[in-house]
């Protein structure tokens, strides 16, 4: 009866760690889904649907934030730091 137990516990942990391989793959497909279709948007090969329309804005709003980040960041880094 315990090694049942055993045995069917280590199926259970088994499955789970497929599971989460399996969605870790999945992330990894949308992501790359995601950047070739931001290329395509870039690159002017297709509109944005209505739909995805706030989605993308958010995305280029991002991108500029991350851009002004980067630069804050070299200007600080350039900069010697002001101490006693």
């Amino acid at each position: 009866m315990l090694r049942d137990r055993l045995i069917h516990r280590s199926q259970i942990g088994r499955l789970r760690l497929d599971q989460v391989a399996t969605r870790r793959r999945l992330d990894e497909a949308l992501r790359e889904l995601g950047r070739r279709y931001s290329l395509l948007l870039e690159a002017g090969s297709w509109e944005v649907p209505p739909e995805l329309t706030p989605a993308v804005e958010e995305v280029e709003s991002l991108k500029r934030r991350l851009a002004e980040q980067e630069k804050d960041l070299a200007t600080l880094e350039k900069e010697p730091p002001s101490g006693r």
